[in-house]
């Protein structure tokens, strides 16, 4: 291998690490204090102003750096022999590397905004080592065989850049394969608990291991190529032609992804509102008064404005369903094989008229997930109606609304209305009958900026279930399952009353805006996929007559039913409200703690994120701390929540030691994974359901989200002795130095 016969191999790696560490310190010190200079200039009442140049100025900081590296990269590299002078392989050099890193910027920016957005689904409530290293080693090889293959355009003739491109590939990708197994064998968390500087070394110590292997193989690679010396020289035409093309590339890029943005910002939004549910006489027959109780009432006001019926007392509370097993030293619930999903397939077993089943994602696990149980349950119930139709006069339908919740591995949107086909067919379940008047119905929701979060279930009109957790092996107990689960702690609330109603009557807004699953009649769980079609836009008929039921009085208990989505935001307004109520206590366990979106950009400067930027429930727990209630918080500490998390309890606590109240905050870390979404005020109001503490949602756009409030004392018990147990495992909530704004670097 003839690499520059004047330095040995050790003098090239020199010169490779010290352009690559150079470039790499260079770039993320631009960055650091270009972002500084925007929080010096803009003013902090203009977050969006300071997120978007903030952005823009550390994305052409890392382009400068990469440059730069490629510019002094050049010096170790067989480009000489090509006639070439030094001043135009340091311009092609760095032109390949800088414009590679813009290339890459934007698509690696999408996979973070997904990885943010959309939790839960193919990667899971964690992003895990697997993860980590497929991801950062996809993203590596990328860059290489753009640097490489760049690079060899603007050096050597066009049938021989190849080479340089596929030596960029498998250099880079090496190191990046191995990044991502050591990022994910320490966590991600650890590796940022040594402050800023750790990190940019960290970084740049990587890079730049990646910058001399890749440019090592690059270097051998056109070494190899140019045997005939300046005759295999890239041509000028090809030079401007690369040029021409590398620039179109970066506008095109940038355009397509500012088209994107204001997509998603400006898309139309459903004018239809939110149906008012109406029950003949049922309101007035339930004698409902306005509670007395100021929580009960902070919720009521919500919920009753604007001519709402009251659906809220006369309820009864049936139980918790937990995800996986709760342990004996809080709950007193048998184990069962599935936990929770065992629950919810007894409930669809036992319903005489209707399953109305609601869920963001289903995931394909043949046979064996929790998808399957929930099959099995349906398939009990139409063995029940297929031996005993009389008890069934009015047949059954059974319907399972689907999320669209989008899978970034293959671009794809709601795949998962398959999977729950599939599972039912596999189970036996019939999609129609109709000499038993039984049908069965999947819908996938249509709107994709935001899918549906919401998971609820309702059978005949009376009995309903709302939980946190997606039908998926993450919530199973792996134990239990011979280590097929994922041990993921979540809740749900079982009731039965009035307040059915109102969930019947979101679950009918979710379906209405959902499009419907049309499938062969001979459609078996093998052909499924080629089969069915989604088509037209599924209708909220009710054949059994469960929207007019009766329900009347079935208990004492208060319960208020908690929907949002666009145009219809009752669940925010009832939370902040409760949460403004409190007057003693506040207990939650989350998976998410977050700022706004961009806020997340507080990794590169602490004093981008402010407490302007607090999202609405935030501002009420701060407002709670400063009335003197004290505030418990167990939280996710792992992934890119986890990052997120630190970021909003770091923005929280400078916030209350600001107000002086900060020994009213108490955080801990969950131990374990944990995806819950519970609430629990002065020990007599308990929150569970699907809405995170989380930009994606409480934003007006955000993601439609159903959660239950309740005041039953049986069922804060319970979960204040959960809670206790767990918080008396967990460790304190420790957050870096750096991002707590230690050093000055806070406004």
């Amino acid at each position: 291998m003839r690499l520059l016969p004047r330095f040995s191999p050790w003098s090239v790696v020199a010169r490779l690490s010290f352009s690559a560490v150079l470039g790499v310190l260079l770039g993320a010190l631009l960055a650091r204090g270009a972002v500084s200079l925007v929080l010096a200039l803009v003013p902090a009442g203009q977050p969006y102003v300071r997120g978007v140049v903030g952005t823009l100025a550390a994305v052409l900081s890392v382009m400068v750096g990469f440059g730069l590296s490629g510019a002094l990269s050049t010096r170790a590299l067989p480009i000489a022999r090509l006639g070439l002078s030094r001043a135009q392989a340091r311009i092609r050099g760095g032109i390949a590397a800088g414009a590679t890193a813009g290339l890459l910027i934007v698509p690696v920016g999408a996979l973070m905004g997904l990885a943010g957005i959309y939790r839960g689904g193919l990667l899971g409530d964690s992003f895990g080592a697997g993860q980590l290293t497929a991801g950062l080693g996809l993203v590596a090889a990328l860059y290489g065989l753009l640097s490489g293959g760049v690079l060899g355009l603007l050096t050597v003739r066009a049938r021989l850049a190849w080479r340089p491109a596929v030596a960029g590939l498998l250099g880079f990708g090496a190191v990046g394969l191995l990044a991502g197994a050591a990022a994910g064998a320490v966590g991600v968390p650890n590796v940022l608990g040594g402050g800023g500087w750790v990190l940019l070394a960290v970084l740049a110590s990587v890079l730049a291991l990646g910058q001399v292997v890749g440019d090592l193989l690059i270097a051998a690679s056109i070494d190899a190529a140019t045997d005939r010396g300046e005759q295999d020289r890239a041509h000028y035409g090809q030079v401007a032609a690369t040029l021409l093309v590398l620039a179109l590339a970066l506008l095109g890029i940038w355009t397509v992804a500012r088209a994107g943005v204001n997509f998603v910002q400006s898309r139309p939004s459903n004018p239809v509102p939110l149906a008012v549910p109406v029950r003949q006489n049922l309101s007035t027959s339930l004698g409902c008064a306005a509670p007395n109780d100021p929580l009960e009432l902070a919720a009521w006001r919500v919920t009753t404005q604007n001519g709402r019926p009251d659906f809220s007392c006369g309820n009864a509370f049936l139980g918790l369903l937990h995800t996986p097993n709760p342990d004996p030293a809080f709950s007193d619930v048998p184990p069962t094989p599935h936990g929770g999903f065992d629950g919810l397939a007894a409930q669809m077993a036992d319903a005489k008229r209707e399953v109305l089943f609601a869920v963001m994602e289903w995931d394909d696990e043949p046979g064996r997930g929790p998808g399957a149980v929930l099959a099995g349950g349906v398939a009990q119930l139409y063995e029940q109606v297929r031996a005993n139709p009389a008890a069934y006069p009015d047949g059954v339908t059974v319907r399972i609304a689907l999320g669209n919740f989008p899978v970034p591995v293959n671009l794809d949107w709601g795949p998962q209305v398959y999977a729950a086909a599939r599972d039912l067919l596999a189970a036996g379940v019939p999609l129609t009958d109709a000499a038993r008047k039984w049908r069965v119905e999947v819908a996938n929701y249509s709107g994709t900026f935001p899918h549906s979060h919401a998971k609820l279930l309702v059978t005949d009109g009376v009995d309903l279930t709302v939980m946190g957790f997606n039908v998926g092996p993450l919530h199973l107990d792996s134990a239990k399952n011979g280590g097929y689960g994922g041990n993921v702690r979540d809740l749900g609330v079982r009731v039965r009353g009035p307040v059915a109603a109102d969930g019947l009557n979101v679950f009918d807004d979710l379906w209405t805006r959902s499009s419907l699953l049309s499938c062969a009649p001979d459609v078996t769980a093998a052909t499924v996929q080629r089969a069915c079609r989604l088509g037209e836009a599924a209708k909220a008929t009710h054949p059994q007559g469960t929207d007019q039921v009766q329900i009347g009085v079935k208990g004492r208990e208060r319960v208020f039913s908690l929907y949002r989505r666009e145009g219809f935001r009752a669940a925010d307004d009832a939370t902040v409200n409760m949460i403004g109520a409190a007057t003693q206590t506040i207990d939650l366990m989350h998976v998410s703690f977050s700022m706004s979106v961009g806020c997340n950009l507080a990794l590169l400067n602490p004093g981008l994120c402010t407490f302007d930027e607090a999202l609405p429930w935030m501002e009420a727990l701060a407002d709670a701390a400063g009335r003197g209630v004290q505030i418990r918080a167990l939280l996710y500490e792992h992934g890119f929540l986890g990052l997120e998390n630190r970021v909003g309890l770091a923005v929280l606590r400078r916030e209350l030691e600001r107000r002086g109240v900060a020994d009213r905050l108490e955080a801990r870390w969950y131990p374990g994974a944990v995806h819950a979404k519970t609430l629990l005020l002065d020990g007599r109001m308990l929150l569970v359901g699907s809405q995170n503490l989380h930009y994606s949602s409480w934003t007006p756009r955000g993601l439609n989200e159903y959660t239950l409030a309740t005041s039953a004392p049986a069922a804060t018990a319970g979960y204040a002795r959960e809670f206790a147990f767990f918080w008396n495992k967990a460790q304190p909530a420790e957050l870096p130095g750096w991002l707590s704004g230690a050093g000055g670097e806070v406004d």
